[in-house]
């Protein structure tokens, strides 16, 4: 990796005009991940952008940093020199960025920083690594490599500490190491503010988002005795109508596969909806299952204790689908 990482330091010593790229349906990682680097990359000079097809979701605005992201840009005019992609899995989670500027990635260095397991090495360079917690974390170490953490401020510093509080479950998950607290720690010494990420992440809820909890706790499934070791299956099933109900969303979602997980003697939980683009997603949650391998089988992937797939399928033959496969 240190070979790689050395290249990395040569491209952005040469490079003028990088453009940074972070997946569809922005989750913390990757926005913590993208948005540091640009923050970074600024203080040395860099005419930097930051692409996504959509905006930063409105959760992520305690941070200040929304206004970082640009939608819809003809990379032809930018000319980058060079382009990073950020805790994205595979070319299809970067979608209309990377289809409308494919010619110009093809033909520009392309690096890939990543921690999934399902990451398909899809760069010029890529530098993956799965026993990562996080992109971020993954990134800090980089950035410690390209003597770089001095330019972290206590606004990239509580754009870190969140990627941490969030893609570990605040220290819970099963992907946490020693090198975990250590960065958190060197990132509290730099002043970044966990209590405000916390709040935000995991304390505060909208109204609207405790109806739809309400709503899908008032539908959960339970399957019994299916597994070799007996314990459950537990999901359930939001629709359009139940969205339309509690003015919320699919972004209104994430929360509510923690409650299922935790249910008593629970093995594998999931949760189906729709998305804006009528396709059908289902997100999965384990704490000893590889639930990985289960969204592998139907077209996807991520984590071994989170992971997710989609379908244009109907929601009665995707379940179906899912539970065959279990």
């Amino acid at each position: 990796m240190q070979e790689k990482i050395n290249k990395l330091k040569e491209l952005i010593n040469n490079s003028k005009n990088i453009a940074l790229f972070s997946h569809i349906r922005m989750d913390p990682d990757t926005f913590w991940s993208s948005s540091a680097l640009y923050l970074i990359l600024k203080q040395l000079w860099k005419n930097v952008i930051l692409l996504n097809d959509e905006e930063a979701p409105k959760e992520f605005e305690f941070l200040k940093a929304n206004n970082l992201i640009t939608t819809n840009w003809d990379l032809k005019i930018f000319k980058p020199d060079l382009i990073i992609s950020l805790d994205a899995a595979s070319i299809d989670q970067l979608w209309n960025s990377y289809k409308n500027n494919e010619k110009i990635i093809k033909n520009t260095s392309f690096v890939v920083i990543d921690h999934h397991i399902s990451n398909n090495w899809f760069g010029n360079i890529n530098i993956i690594s799965p026993t990562h917690s996080s992109t971020c974390e993954l990134l800090f170490e980089i950035l410690e490599k390209l003597d770089l953490t001095k330019y972290i401020d206590k606004k990239i510093a509580n754009l870190l500490i969140t990627w941490i509080l969030t893609d570990t479950n605040v220290f819970y998950n099963t992907n946490v190491t020693a090198n975990t607290h250590k960065i958190a720690a060197k990132l509290l010494e730099l002043w970044a503010d966990s209590r405000t990420s916390i709040f935000n992440f995991f304390k505060k809820k909208s109204i609207n988002k405790t109806k739809l909890l309400w709503l899908a706790l008032s539908n959960i499934q339970i399957i019994k005795n299916k597994l070799e070791n007996k314990k459950n299956i537990v999901y359930t099933i939001i629709t359009a109508e139940d969205f339309k109900k509690t003015n919320s969303s699919d972004r209104d979602t994430n929360w509510i596969i923690e409650h299922l997980v935790n249910i008593e003697n629970t093995e594998i939980a999931f949760i189906i909806y729709p998305l804006p683009d009528w396709k059908i997603k289902v997100s999965f949650r384990s704490w000893n299952y590889d639930v990985s391998k289960l969204a592998q089988k139907l077209g996807w992937g991520w984590h071994k204790q989170a992971a997710w797939a989609s379908s244009e399928e109907s929601i009665e033959k995707f379940l179906k689908k899912i539970l065959t496969n279990i």
